[in-house]
């Protein structure tokens, strides 16, 4: 494959300091896909310690006397609601659990579905009062008569009140999967998380924790760990783990390494300009930054546009922190004469 090779040659800014022992320093730009790859092991890893973050702040969290007492309130209105039960030391969604209950027959599955609706009702009754009852009771009936089965109605509305309708021949398990689980999967859980007031704050309060404390502190420490520390570990060419088994190394405009300034802009453009942006972005900044890496003069990512920074191959390389180094390296006889080839286009 051609490849067309430019070259870019480092001096002092101070042209009195020029001097002949000063080499022109060269390097291979790093393959596009060893650049790609290296990005995707520093993701595994930011997204391991993240998990393992995000437990053990949740589990710290949830100690806490005042998470403690809110969680324990919000499982108490579950119970008192009917829309959950305890069944061996577990809090389940009362569907689900009649649905996976295989002691039960379907006459008794549905008549239990029924028995959790109306105590549902006298609950908002209870708590509410009157109007979010007979909003509840409302919904209740429209959606049973709403219902057909071979094209005949489940219900039919009579003096008595909706009653299961005799000439439908639906049996007591298309009852409750047709009408009484999902009534309660999804009005009644929906009457619970927006009409009762007390299990709205609680859960708003519990919300606010996971969104402001628990996923904000795992994702901040563990894109240090994984995009900024190791950089202050491999600080010849601000290498991160990825960076370090692709053997790609960073040089500023120089060509020299850059300084750890430099670094963390460089770290605060990827993580906060980029990777977070595109989690509320369907990750548009990620696929521009890549777009660049791939198809930009340089081959920058975003980042390293805006620093000039340059990723390069390290495998047969010195990547130097200044020009006294750079011009040691001429001068020491127990080296091979510096030979680096040039940055080219891949």
């Amino acid at each position: 494959m051609s490849e067309e090779q430019t070259t870019e040659k480092l001096l002092p800014s101070n042209e009195e300091e020029q001097n002949e022992n000063i080499p022109e320093i060269r390097y291979v730009r790093a393959k596009t896909s060893h650049r790609l790859f290296a990005n995707l092991v520093d993701l595994l890893i930011f997204a391991l310690i993240g998990v393992f973050l995000f437990i053990g702040v949740r589990a710290i969290v949830e100690a806490t006397p005042s998470y403690t007492e809110k969680f324990d309130r919000m499982t108490e209105i579950r119970l008192d609601s009917s829309l959950y039960v305890e069944d061996e030391g577990q809090i389940l969604d009362v569907g689900g659990y009649l649905s996976a209950e295989s002691t039960y027959t379907t006459l008794q599955r549905r008549n239990e579905a029924e028995r959790h609706i109306d105590e549902f009702v006298e609950y908002a009754y209870a708590v509410e009062g009157e109007g979010l009852r007979d909003e509840i009771q409302d919904s209740y009936n429209e959606f049973r008569l709403s219902q057909t089965y071979l094209d005949k109605p489940l219900f039919i509305q009579t003096d008595e009140g909706i009653v299961d309708n005799p000439d439908c021949s639906a049996d007591y398990q298309r009852y409750f999967d047709q009408v009484y689980k999902p009534f309660i999967d999804e009005y009644c859980q929906g009457f619970l998380t927006t009409r009762i007031v007390e299990y709205v704050d609680l859960n708003l309060y519990l919300s606010r924790i996971l969104v402001f404390v628990e996923v904000p502190i795992a994702y901040c420490v563990s894109g240090i760990l994984t995009y900024y520390v190791p950089t202050l570990i491999f600080k010849r060419g601000r290498k991160t783990f990825g960076k370090a088994i692709y053997k790609i190394g960073l040089v500023d405009s120089r060509l020299l390494n850059p300084s750890w300034q430099r670094s963390l802009v460089r770290f605060a453009i990827f993580y906060f300009a980029i990777l977070l942006l595109s989690v509320v972005t369907f990750a548009m900044p990620t696929i521009i930054s890549t777009t660049l890496m791939g198809f930009s003069k340089k081959k920058q990512g975003f980042a390293d546009y805006i620093l000039d920074l340059q990723e390069i191959d390290t495998s047969g390389a010195t990547i130097f922190y200044d020009l006294e180094e750079a011009a040691v390296s001429v001068v020491d006889t127990h080296k091979k004469p510096i030979d680096f080839e040039s940055i080219v286009r891949e």
